[in-house]
């Protein structure tokens, strides 16, 4: 058992089990609802299920912010293991996970003030979250110090990039950036909005195209441009598209040297926004523990 108990939310799009290989805890990003009845993510329900769900109706397909005791009751769960906490957490850009999970450390200092809780805002989501938690988890498992691992997770964060193609824009609205109706008639164009993550954990688009092999293209030349380095690990997550992702796959084994690769489902927490089909690729060089 390690040092130090990593932890981060469900929008880093670890499959369970490696997530269960690297003692990472992962907790629901937010609760999902569909018609009153509700879901966890990851565990009451499959990324399968909720995109047919967002395909069949998206309006009644909603998700709430998850409260801080759920937090604290997890932290609680963590204490019998580890005094020492590590919570890596979806860019507070994009989420309140973040700020909640400071509430919740807040409540626990008061009940167990021997038991520390390091949250660290990750600036990123699905695989590139992924891919700094799970650097993160390897130094706990080599005895890393909370410290040394919450310094070692910087330090990937600020080498890691992230892109992402969506299939439509027709689910857009759902993120407040578009309105219902212009995004039906923009969806009618068929473009597809190539997406950068930037340093500051935010979203922008890059570029844009109307066919997914050409998008593909693009996002390998971007990472390209971006990396800087040939040498990368890689984690491309998919909306219910597994044979767009074997694809993009295919391609990054061409185009780079490989160090990982993991392939995984995007969470539908973000998803039920980017719409199915959505591909994002995370990505960084080997960083020294």
């Amino acid at each position: 058992m390690a040092n130090v108990a990593v932890m981060t939310d469900s929008v880093a799009c670890i499959p369970q089990e490696l997530a269960k290989q690297h003692q990472i805890k992962v907790v629901p990003a937010a609760h999902i609802s569909v018609d009153g009845k509700i879901y966890i993510d990851g565990e009451t329900i499959s990324p399968t299920e909720a995109y047919a769900l967002i395909k069949k109706d998206p309006d009644r397909f909603v998700t709430s912010a998850i409260p801080p005791d759920y937090l604290l009751n997890t932290y609680e769960e963590l204490s019998n293991h580890s005094n020492q906490i590590l919570f890596i957490t979806i860019a507070s850009a994009l989420s309140a996970v973040n700020r909640t999970a400071g509430l919740a450390a807040d409540l626990l200092r008061e009940k167990s003030p021997d038991i520390t809780v390091r949250i660290v805002d990750s600036r990123a989501c699905a695989s590139t979250q992924g891919l700094i938690v799970l650097a993160a988890a390897r130094a706990a498992a080599q005895g890393k110090s909370l410290e040394e691992t919450a310094d070692l997770t910087r330090r990937v964060r600020e080498k890691s990039g992230g892109l992402m193609m969506l299939d439509t824009l027709r689910y857009i609205y759902r993120t407040g950036r578009m309105s219902k109706t212009a995004s039906r008639i923009v969806s009618l164009l068929n473009i597809k909005p190539i997406n950068r993550l930037t340093d500051g954990g935010t979203i922008e688009m890059v570029d844009r195209t109307r066919k997914s092999l050409d998008g593909i293209n693009r996002l390998i030349k971007a990472i390209g441009k971006e990396a800087g380095t040939d040498s990368l690990h890689f984690m491309v997550t998919h909306a219910a598209a597994p044979d767009r992702a074997e694809y993009l796959v295919e391609q990054l084994k061409q185009r780079f040297n490989c160090l990982s690769m993991i392939v995984s489902d995007f969470s539908p927490v973000m998803g039920y926004g980017a719409g199915p089909a959505c591909l994002f690729v995370g990505f960084h060089p080997e960083i020294d523990m």
